[in-house]
């Protein structure tokens, strides 16, 4: 099993994320509360939860009269995804030389829930702002995926306690994944090669971990994956919900290391076609 990081070596890979980064071509227009980055490969990273910027002028939100639950009203943080989805974005582009797509929120929960449908994401008019940038770009990237790329995957960052040390699924128990799954059966989504089965020869305890399993109730997948998984969108979409332990500052950059290893092989295995 790989060891983890060495400080000197997260060092290194940060450096050459400066690199990365000052090689990118310019992001679109997009609000100062979402990070954005614009890719050249078929796949998307979105982290809706992780941020915690206030927006001026709009109060906290309150869910008066609103449904509770794990697609209900919250305001909880999903602490260290905003910062993760970032590390995995340069991890990719060092490991393969092309960008993910990614849009993450800067912005707090508190104020707007991006995966959410509006009636529960906000409360503020001056909030919609700020959840319709968050979707417009990810609508907006999706579509580009799919033009430039003919198919493409969508991962939802998010971070849960209920498994610690473990990474779970969310596809609405295939649902969202049934582009993939048409082009390449149900080894794509559940078998060895497939993301989840990559993601446990990678090292990482994964749920369900009977890989075509009934996914757990609470993390099957929300509004993102939901709107743009396996319908006109063009992509499939994929809800990872990561153990806190495995998205804390100081295991963060292995995390990013080895997920990034394993979406590079799912892009040759199934987002390109063979040489």
């Amino acid at each position: 099993m790989p060891r983890p990081r060495t400080t000197a070596a997260v060092a290194a890979a940060f450096a050459a994320a400066a690199v990365a980064l000052a090689q990118e071509p310019p992001p679109p227009p997009e609000s100062p509360f979402l990070s954005v980055r614009k890719g050249n490969m078929p796949v998307i990273i979105s982290a809706p939860h992780g941020g915690m910027m206030e927006l001026p002028g709009v109060p906290p939100r309150r869910g008066v009269g609103l449904p509770t639950g794990p697609n209900g009203y919250y305001t909880g943080r999903d602490p260290g995804t905003e910062e993760l989805a970032g590390m995995l974005a340069v991890e990719v582009f060092l490991k393969t030389g092309k960008r993910p797509y990614l849009v993450a929120a800067k912005f707090s929960r508190r104020y707007v829930d991006a995966n959410r449908p509006p009636e529960l994401a906000y409360e503020s008019p001056k909030a919609k702002l700020t959840y319709d940038a968050y979707h417009d770009t990810l609508a907006a990237f999706c579509k580009e995926v799919r033009k430039v790329h003919g198919r493409g995957l969508l991962l939802d960052v998010h971070n849960q306690a209920s498994f610690p040390d473990a990474v779970v699924r969310g596809t609405r128990d295939g649902k969202t994944v049934a582009l993939l799954r048409e082009r390449f059966g149900e080894k794509a989504h559940a078998g060895p090669d497939s993301l989840f089965g990559l993601l446990g020869k990678a090292g990482f305890k994964v749920h369900p971990a009977k890989l075509d399993g009934k996914e757990h109730a609470d993390f099957n997948g929300g509004h993102i994956v939901k709107t743009y998984g396996a319908g006109d969108f063009g992509v499939d979409a994929v809800q990872l919900e990561f153990g806190w332990t495995l998205t804390t500052p100081t295991a963060a950059p292995d995390t990013a290391g080895k997920v990034a290893a394993v979406i590079d092989q799912f892009h040759k295995l199934y987002l390109v076609d063979p040489k």
